[in-house]
């Protein structure tokens, strides 16, 4: 056998020895940044049977937060239980049109009930989710432990449209309002359908989506900066204000009517705009 042959052999017995005592080694460690290992996720999905209502008092502004006290972090003290909360895609805050009797109530789940704090100061109600007291009844005995909860779903009814919503993976909804202004503020998703507005005023995170549908409005105001995906679908807007740095591309749709206008942040700043094969009128001024 030639010096060379024995060589490449000798290289691919390291490798392949290498290779499994990494695989030993991995079985046996604990694992740490791969956080959601069976042993310790759970999913947990809220019932949806039964509804029940929260009286509130009238507001202008409603905002959707969590109480963490009682989540403990990686960064707490060891030898405690340790758990991390999430959302999963499947959890809303919806405003709807007001309808008899359910315009100063907020709508939950009933398995939610002592879980939602619902408070109105001044004009602003804030809606709690008691994320601590959640994570503890429904925990299990583990020394870390993952829960994702979906289900949570929120209902007001309401002709006020000014969210701020700071939970990420919630989704906003909104439909079928008719209101001066809609302007909301999410850490998730939003969906804007079948609503009439003279100005709408989305703000949206990263990897999240705007959705407006089925709607009228004078003006919508879109700041391309925030980096998620959007789309405004079979709707009649009169004036269209992008703003945005670099460099941003958009398509017109069929029966896309309106102004667009362009408000760059920077001298860098450039739109570009698609037009499909349809017949279409430019005007620049």
């Amino acid at each position: 056998m030639r010096l060379t042959t024995k060589i490449i052999i000798g290289i691919i017995g390291s490798i392949f020895i290498l290779s499994l005592l990494f695989i030993i080694g991995f079985s046996f460690s604990e694992r740490k940044y791969y956080t959601f290992s069976n042993r310790g996720f759970n999913e947990i999905n809220i019932p949806q049977e039964k509804s029940m209502g929260i009286d509130i008092a009238p507001f202008h502004v409603v905002v959707l937060e969590e109480d963490r006290t009682g989540i403990v972090t990686e960064e707490e003290v060891s030898g405690i239980i340790q758990i991390y909360l999430s959302y999963s895609g499947n959890n809303s805050l919806t405003l709807n049109p007001i309808t008899s009797g359910d315009e100063n109530r907020l709508f939950i789940p009933e398995a939610l009930n002592g879980f939602i704090v619902a408070k109105t100061n001044s004009d602003t109600l804030t809606i709690q989710i008691k994320a601590d007291e959640l994570s503890k009844k429904y925990k299990k005995n583990l020394e870390k432990e993952f829960l994702s909860f979906s289900g949570i779903h929120l209902t007001l009814y309401s002709s006020n449209v000014n969210i701020i919503s700071k939970i990420r993976g919630f989704k906003t909804n909104v439909c079928d309002i008719e209101t001066d202004s809609i302007k909301i503020d999410a850490n998730g998703d939003i969906l804007i359908e079948s609503c009439k507005a003279i100005d709408i005023d989305p703000v949206w995170v990263s990897n999240c989506k705007l959705t407006v549908q089925n709607s009228m409005a004078k003006t919508i105001s879109l700041d391309f900066d925030r980096k998620g995906t959007w789309s405004i679908e079979e709707c009649e807007i009169e004036a269209r204000n992008y703003s945005g740095s670099g460099r941003h591309n958009i398509t017109l749709h069929k029966n896309e009517t309106g102004t667009i206008n362009w408000l760059p942040k920077n001298k860098d700043a450039e739109l570009n705009i698609k037009v499909p094969g349809d017949t279409a009128q430019i005007v620049f001024r």
